[in-house]
């Protein structure tokens, strides 16, 4: 596809007539952009958006394709729009070129541009990153599929950008020769586009500049054995993480150390929950050195660090009914590996009600029943995952305790049931409340975002004494 063409700035600037494919908030970043250089922009898009923007100089649905593209002279994909779109498919046979948002805004901006990616941990990650490097250079800036578009701020004269990238932005786009790059994991996801795992990988692989001597790419060790397409020189510096003895970054989980080439780190003072999150950890920590950031600075920066919203975080009850109940809101645990991350650092020794449930994705729970047998954990199945996973859990995990719901109100108002029996029956113990859905939310909300926010509600209301 010509999304996959290289343009200077200077030759994109010389088309007049951009068709926008995609609203969102991409589409309207790129869109604004292109309009502040003069250019002429027009809309496409399924529907027409209720207050359409003043700089969109035409808006066209799905039966004005063949006007629009015949309109235009370069066309913007946002990354929601599947590749094999008809407009795109007639695009391409015209001959018009296509660019991807991401690389739209990487024309724009010619610096230090730091690119993150994987399955799970990205957003994390970034964030990390972002922290850590702007304790050194804060005139960074942080965006891409995490927060602000690129385009909407890839003018800005920045020490660093740190995206995060996912496979669909970087499918969409030719080379973008980020300084370090990063692959935190590997898991299935997004097949309904991607149809395959090569191809996903493939996909993913593609942040990588590997043929820079002046770049630095960070990965798992397998997944740089398996890394697909290597150039047959690889000029890059190559960095692992893992928790094997002898990773270029070593996570050693128990000691609460992270220790790489240049330091040992403490993570005593790390505030964020989990063992995913300590890899999350060396990989900011990886890219901090890459940049020459030193370790003093990268270590006192620990203490400051703060997750995402409704990524493993706890929730805050000023007041709690109970004490010795912790709960942790995980709504961006939208697939198995995600919820595979989180139930790492539990044992047996932990007690656990677990609720999963929301739109699941055609993925294996086989990993998942493996996991539970060695937990203490009850599990509670809703919306329509409920449906869907009854008869998997029936038959593959008949002799574990779990319970079918409608909604997450509804499971809440049963564990709190469950928590007054055993303290009245004496039978408190320390117990975690974990909502980690691994699925989708769209059958009960618009995103993970509003099902996060409806569940730290729910706590607020059912867990926590009247504030007076």
């Amino acid at each position: 596809m010509f999304s996959l063409q290289t343009l200077s700035l200077h030759q994109l600037l010389s088309f007049h007539k951009f068709l926008v494919i995609g609203g969102g908030i991409s589409g309207e970043s790129a869109g604004k952009l292109l309009a502040d250089e003069g250019k002429i922009v027009s809309l496409y898009d399924r529907s027409k958006p209720e207050n359409l923007s003043p700089f969109w100089t035409n808006f066209y649905d799905d039966s004005r394709s063949e006007e629009a593209v015949e309109a235009s002279e370069i066309l913007i994909k946002s990354p929601g729009v599947s590749p094999e779109h008809p407009i795109l498919l007639l695009a391409e046979k015209k001959q018009k070129p296509i660019l991807s948002e991401i690389y739209l805004g990487r024309l724009f901006y010619t610096g230090n541009l730091i690119g993150i990616t994987g399955t799970d941990g990205k957003s994390t990650t970034t964030t990390l990153t972002y922290h850590l490097i702007r304790a050194k250079f804060p005139n960074s800036a942080v965006g891409g599929n995490l927060g602000e578009p690129f385009t909407s701020f890839c003018k800005g004269n920045w020490d660093f950008v740190v995206l995060e990238l996912s496979s669909y932005q970087l499918e969409d786009s030719p080379p973008l020769h980020p300084l370090v790059s990063a692959i935190t994991n590997l898991a299935t996801d997004h097949l309904e586009r991607h149809k395959t795992m090569e191809r996903y990988f493939y996909a993913k692989s593609k942040i990588a500049d590997l043929g820079s001597e002046g770049h630095t790419f960070i990965t798992q060790s397998h997944l740089w054995d398996e890394f697909p397409k290597k150039p047959e020189r690889v000029k890059a510096k190559v960095l692992t993480f893992g928790t094997a003895t002898g990773e270029d970054i070593e996570i050693q989980g128990k000691a609460k150390k992270i220790i790489t080439k240049q330091a040992v780190y403490s993570t005593d003072s790390f505030p964020l929950p989990g063992d995913h999150n300590l890899q999350n950890l060396a990989v900011a920590i990886g890219i901090a050195e890459s940049l020459g950031i030193e370790s003093d600075t990268i270590q006192s920066s620990f203490i400051s660090m703060e997750g995402l919203s409704y990524r493993y975080a706890k929730v805050k009850l000023p007041k709690p009914k109970y004490p010795n109940v912790t709960f942790i809101n995980d709504s961006k645990s939208t697939n198995m590996n995600s919820l595979l991350a989180g139930l790492n650092g539990f044992s047996k020794e932990d007690r656990l009600y677990l609720i999963l449930g929301g739109e699941p994705k055609e993925e294996s729970l086989a990993p998942f029943f493996a996991k539970w047998k060695d937990l203490d954990a009850e599990v509670w199945i809703y919306g329509n995952a409920a449906k869907i996973w009854e008869e998997k859990f029936r038959k593959e995990a008949p002799k574990q305790n779990f319970t079918f719901a409608d909604t997450v109100q509804t499971v809440l108002k049963e564990i709190k049931s469950k928590i007054e029996y055993s303290i009245t029956n004496n039978l408190t113990l320390p117990v975690t409340v974990l909502f980690s859905p691994a699925c989708a939310s769209f059958d009960q909300y618009k995103n993970f975002s509003e099902r996060g926010r409806h569940f730290d509600q729910l706590v607020s209301e059912e867990f926590q004494e009247d504030l007076i």
